[in-house]
């Protein structure tokens, strides 16, 4: 397997240490960041995977949150990577002709996407600092248009926070995406908080719920704001990170 180059030891912020690294792809080099307790990463933690928004990267604001949040409120490590063509791996804007070209075949951009995180995942599990039985997911918006085919497939995951993407509006229907979430859907079969906001402008609320009903696990919780795409609260992540918390402690 891959091995992960560490990109030195990191730096230490209100308790809370952030680690970058690399790790030689089958396409290009895939670069990351760990979030970690500053005392160290006690032998068989719980690892939570965090998958950014279109047009960002492994530490735009709203990963941030959720991997320091993970840390400070449950003490759990977390991890994010750079999605293929985002940040250090391309950098595209979100919602410019380049981003919407990455996701021209969806399928391609999602196995490329879970090719990526299942190499991830399985070289940190070889570290031995990480149980295998306790890994979770967290990803909104592209998070979950690439999280939702990769928590389908990757049985490792063990529960998983979505949301703010559906299967119609305005980003689904400049690829084949949404077909892509119908077919992968029932598959999923962990634990799902579901984020939605009802006032999205780039997917549709019955799109969004079409897509909560067609996850395949029963454990599945619906939680709800008002407004647009971009407008959902800390309170909302802040659920997300209890839920999944809840569930790998258990």
């Amino acid at each position: 397997m891959a091995e992960i180059r560490w990109r030195g030891e990191g730096s230490v912020d209100g308790g809370v240490r952030e680690r970058e690294f690399e790790i030689t792809g089958g396409r290009d080099t895939i670069t990351g960041v760990m979030w970690s307790p500053e005392g160290g990463i006690p032998s068989g933690s719980p690892l939570v995977l965090v998958g950014h928004g279109g047009g960002g990267n492994k530490t735009a604001a709203t990963v941030l949150s959720t991997g320091r949040g993970l840390v400070l409120e449950h003490g759990i490590p977390a991890v994010a990577i750079d999605a293929p063509g985002h940040g250090e791996r391309g950098g595209v804007p979100g919602r410019s002709p380049e981003y919407y070209a990455l996701w021209a075949d969806a399928e391609i951009m999602t196995d490329h996407a879970n090719a990526d995180w299942s190499l991830v995942l399985t070289s940190l599990l070889e570290t031995g600092w990480f149980d295998a039985e306790r890994v979770g997911w967290s990803g909104y918006s592209m998070g979950s248009l690439i999280g939702i085919p990769y928590v389908a497939t990757e049985p490792r995951i063990k529960v998983a926070a979505l949301g703010l993407c559906g299967v119609a509006g305005s980003t689904p229907s400049r690829s084949s995406v949404g077909g892509l979430l119908v077919n992968r859907a029932p598959l999923v079969r962990c634990p799902v908080l579901y984020i939605i906001q009802w006032n999205d402008e780039r997917f549709t609320r019955d799109g969004c719920l079409a897509l909560f009903d067609l996850l395949g696990t029963r454990d599945k919780r619906l939680l709800s704001f008002l407004g647009a795409h971009g407008e959902m609260p800390e309170e909302g992540r802040k659920a997300g990170r209890q839920f999944i918390a809840e569930r790998l402690k258990a």
